[in-house]
Parts: structure tokens; sequence; C-alpha cells
């Protein structure tokens, strides 16, 4: 009888409905409460459904009774990733080939976490290691063409993904992969057609979701510009980024003060425009685009609920900037110019803390923006001083731009 609960549950697991696994699998250990595969099997029904709390307090347990069982090691990588300790990540995946060391899957899974680490060579070698064991593994080729791509070996890159659509033509994260290559290549056309093809295999894989939305956006040359440049700095190391940037201000500053005192201080802000749009163009890009998708027939359907509220969040501030910067033109009020001020610097934190999940990161944008919105809607009735409370509003933003470098998404 015990088995027959047990065998419903992996039947379940299998078609994703993970929840109904649980209770299957539940039942069964009320009547057999020492089984193994079905503790197991729970692990991953938790790991699928984001409750990674209670998979690693069960996996630990497992890892405590049955110690050299390689897939429990596996699920430890798969927490330590989602909690972002990929060191952890990778001692437990190591752990799983040591246990199983002919498992490809283990090493394409290895993969992308140094894909994630940004360590593409040794990912590489790791997604080959797994395609020696297995030549058609689907993993392992998807990871060796992301790979590839970041080390802009694009003509193999290009024959590894006519191999993993050959070995997995319906694949819904196949296509999406090989979307989000063609889209790192430029290509946002066949990125497009993948995307649809993820989608119509799994109408809610987020990754596919994520993928033709930006692919959308890439229609406009302005944002396929901003792509090209997120995936160049995104492919550094962290600190290699952090010198870029700084490098990029030490310039900056140099090249304003040389001019100020030219024969021609005003071309100053020649150099000034160009260095914010640099400097606050990749915050500003996302929401901006959420706001222009929330009228577009099909890509609103794709936004979930934090793109839909960061969208309207930048429609509003910019709304409310432009207006009041048309009632200062026209009545003369410096009050109005203020508020316009104040809306548009609050745009980037308000817009920016709506796509945070984390809590902590999502109160500290808001409580930002919700400064600089007081500044320029409540401080007139407290001060007489409004150069002060611009100040304040733009003082804001640059210290949102720094500090939320250390917020996690």
């Amino acid at each position: 009888m015990e088995d027959a609960i047990f065998e419903r549950g992996f039947q379940l697991f299998q078609l994703k409905r993970y929840q109904d696994a649980i209770n299957s699998l539940k039942e069964g250990l009320q009547r057999e409460p020492e089984n193994y595969f079905a503790k197991s099997l729970l692990v991953r029904c938790y790991i699928e459904l984001d409750n990674f709390e209670v998979a690693e307090k069960l996996n630990e347990s497992l890892l405590s009774q049955f110690p050299n069982e390689d897939e429990l090691f596996y699920n430890r990588s798969a927490i330590k990733w989602h909690n972002k300790d990929l060191a952890k990540a990778i001692e437990a995946i190591d752990e799983a080939i040591r246990l199983d060391p002919y498992r490809a899957d283990y090493f394409g899974y290895k993969g992308m976490i140094l894909l994630e680490s940004k360590d593409y060579q040794e990912g590489l070698a790791t997604a080959n290691d797994g395609l020696e064991l297995d030549p058609n593994n689907v993993l392992c080729l998807n990871v060796r063409a992301q790979t590839l791509t970041k080390l802009k070996r694009n003509e193999e890159a290009q024959e590894t993904i006519n191999n993993t659509l050959h070995q997995d033509p319906e694949g819904s994260f196949s296509h999406a992969n090989v979307g989000w290559v063609q889209l790192e290549q430029g290509n946002h056309v066949d990125a497009m057609h993948h995307f649809k093809e993820s989608l119509k295999n799994d109408p809610n894989s987020r990754y596919a979701q994520e993928g033709m939305l930006e692919a959308i956006k890439a229609k406009n040359f302005v944002y396929r510009a901003y792509l090209k440049y997120a995936f160049w700095i995104s492919n550094m190391k962290t600190q290699n980024q952090w010198f870029f940037i700084i490098g990029i201000y030490i310039v900056y500053r140099f090249l304003v003060k040389s001019v100020q005192f030219s024969q021609y201080p005003y071309l100053v802000f020649l150099i000034i425009v160009p260095y914010l749009l640099f400097a606050l163009g990749g915050w500003i890009i996302g929401p901006l685009s959420n706001m222009i998708l929330l009228f577009h027939s099909y890509g609103k359907y794709l936004l979930d609920k934090n793109d839909k509220l960061s969208g309207m969040i930048f429609f509003s501030c910019l709304l409310v900037s432009i207006l009041s910067f048309g009632l200062f033109f026209g009545l003369g009020q410096d009050v109005f110019l203020l508020i316009s001020v104040s809306a548009l610097c609050a745009i980037i934190p308000l817009a920016k803390g709506a796509l945070k999940e984390d809590k902590y990161s999502k109160i500290i944008s808001f409580a930002i923006g919700a400064i600089i919105i007081c500044a320029g809607l409540i401080g007139p009735f407290f001060t007489t001083d409004l150069m002060f409370l611009g100040t304040v509003s733009l003082l804001g933003l640059v210290a949102y731009t720094w500090i939320g470098n250390f917020l996690k998404n």
C-alpha cells in the first residue's frame, strides 16, 4: 500500500504538481516514517517550491543518517546556491561528483554555478568533462554554449547550440538558454524565436519570460546598446567592475576640472550630461523599459507584479515632474520646480525598490524615495529655503546610487 502511495508521489513530482506530491509522500510517511526515497523526494519538492528553509532542514537530517548519498549533496548545493553561498554550493556538488563521478548532470550543474561565479574557463572545462561522460547531455551542452559565448568564442558556441537543439528540439530550458545566448550575441530576432518556442512548451517558465521581455525591449536600438553594455560589464569580475566605474569617475573629474579652467567653461555640460547618462543609465533603464512595456500589447502580460509596480511608479513620478515643471514655467513659482526635481530624483529609489525581493532592501529603497518626495511636497510647509530642499532631494538620489550597490535584489 505504501509503495503505491510513494509511486503516486513520484508521478506527481514528474508532472510538476509538487504540492500534491508532498501531500502524497507525507501520507505514505505516516505509515512508513523512515522511507528514504520519500524523504529525499520531499526535499526536491520543497526546493522546486522555493521552500528552501524546510528543504535544508530535512536534507541535513537525511545527510546525518546517510552521509554517502550523492543526491543529498546535490540538494545541499542547490540550497546553498539559492542562498548565494557559491563557495559552499561548489563544495557540495564536488562531494556529489566524488561519490558518483559518472553522472554528467552533476558536471552540468557545477558548470552553471561556475557561470554565476564568472569562472568561465573552469565552467567550460567542467561542462566538457560532463560531455565526455555523455556527449548528448543537454545540461552540459547548454552550459557549454553559454560559457563559449561569455568567452567570445561565438562560432564554437553556435556549433554547440545546433547540437543542443538537435538533442533537445522541444526542450523549454534549451530554447530559453539558446535565446539568452543569441541575445548576448546581439541577435534579438533569433532570441525572440527561441523564447517563443520555450514558452510554447512551458508557458510558466520564468527564465523564458524574462528573456522574452529583454528581446522585446531590444527592438529599441537604445535599449540594444544598453543591453550590449550590460552583458559586457556583467561578465567582468566584481573587482574589475569597481575598477572600471571608479576609473570612469576619475576621468570625468579630471575632464571637468580641465574644462572649468579653460576658455570655454560652459562646455562642462558636454561632459556632465554624458557622464550622468552613463552613471544613471543602468539605474533607469530597467524601470523605464517596464513603463514602456505597460503600454505594449504583448509585453504587459510578461511583467510580474513587481515589474508592473516599478513601471507605474516610473510613469507617475515622471508625469508629476513634467506637470510640475510646466506649472513652474507657466506660473513662475519656484515651489513647482522643487516638486519637479524631487519627483525626478525619487524615480530611481522608488522604482528600483519595487523590483527588490529582499525585504530590507525594499524598505531602504522606499524610505529614501519617501524622504525625497517629502522634501519636495511637505518641506515647503516648514521652510522657505527651497534651495536646501532641492539639495536634500539631489543628495538623496546620489546617496541611493551608492547605497544601492550594496543592497540585495
